[in-house]
C-alpha cells in the first residue's frame, strides 16, 4: 500500500511540475507576442505566471530557453535510441524520422508559438547563441546514441562523430539558416541523394 502512497505522490509532483513549466512558458509566450521579446524580462514572466524567480530558472535556464523547449530535438532522438537494436544506424535514423515524421519537438500549439516566434528572432544575438548551444547539444546527444547503438567508443571509433556531425549540421541549416522549413526528413533525403551521385 506504501508503493500505491508513494507512486500517487510522485505522479501529484510531476504533474505539479509540468503545470509550473506550462503556466511559465504561456506567460513568457504571451509577453513576447504582446510587447516583443526584447522588452520581456524574466521578472516580468515571473510576475504574469505568478512564480519565484529561483523557480523560473528551476524549469528554464535562460529566458532564450523559452524559445525553443526543455525537450527541443528530444523527439527524434528518442525515437532514434529506441529504434528496433537490429536496424543499422542509418535505418535506425530513418526509423526514428519516420515515427517522428521528421519533426524536432511535438507538434501541438504552443511549439508552433515558440516556431513562429523564434523565426523572427533569430537575428538577436542572445537568441542566435542559445540556438547554437541547444543545437549542440543536439549532436552531443546523436553522437552518444550512435555510439551506444554501435556499442563503440566515440573516442577511437569516429562513426557516432561523423554521424553526429552530418545530422547536427543538417539541424543546424533547418533551424538557422532553413527557418525551419519543411523538416528533417527532407535534408537527410537531399544529404542521401548527394550520396548517390557521389563518385
Amino acid at each position: 500500500m506504501q508503493g500505491t502512497d508513494t507512486a500517487a505522490e510522485q505522479g501529484m509532483r510531476d504533474r505539479k511540475k509540468a503545470r509550473t513549466r506550462d503556466s511559465i512558458r504561456s506567460a513568457a509566450l504571451d509577453l513576447f507576442e504582446e510587447q516583443g521579446y526584447e522588452r520581456t524580462t524574466v521578472d516580468q514572466i515571473c510576475r504574469r505566471a505568478d512564480v519565484a524567480h529561483r523557480t523560473f530558472f528551476r524549469y528554464y535556464p535562460a529566458k532564450e530557453a523559452l524559445l525553443f523547449g526543455w525537450d527541443f530535438g528530444q523527439v527524434v532522438l528518442d525515437a532514434f535510441a529506441a529504434a528496433p537494436a537490429e536496424l543499422p544506424l542509418w535505418a535506425a535514423l530513418d526509423h526514428a524520422l519516420t515515427v517522428t515524421g521528421g519533426r524536432l519537438e511535438e507538434p501541438v500549439e504552443h511549439t508552433e508559438r515558440r516556431r513562429r516566434l523564434r523565426r523572427g528572432l533569430l537575428d538577436v544575438h542572445s537568441v542566435h547563441n542559445y540556438a547554437l548551444v541547444v543545437i549542440d547539444a543536439f549532436t552531443e546527444r546523436t553522437v552518444t546514441i550512435a555510439a551506444e547503438r554501435l556499442d563503440v567508443d566515440p573516442a577511437t571509433d569516429l562513426r557516432p562523430t561523423a554521424l553526429g556531425a552530418m545530422f547536427g549540421g543538417m539541424v543546424r541549416r533547418h533551424v538557422l539558416i532553413g527557418s525551419e522549413s519543411g523538416t528533417l526528413t527532407d535534408w537527410v533525403k537531399a544529404y542521401r541523394d548527394v550520396l548517390a551521385t557521389a563518385g
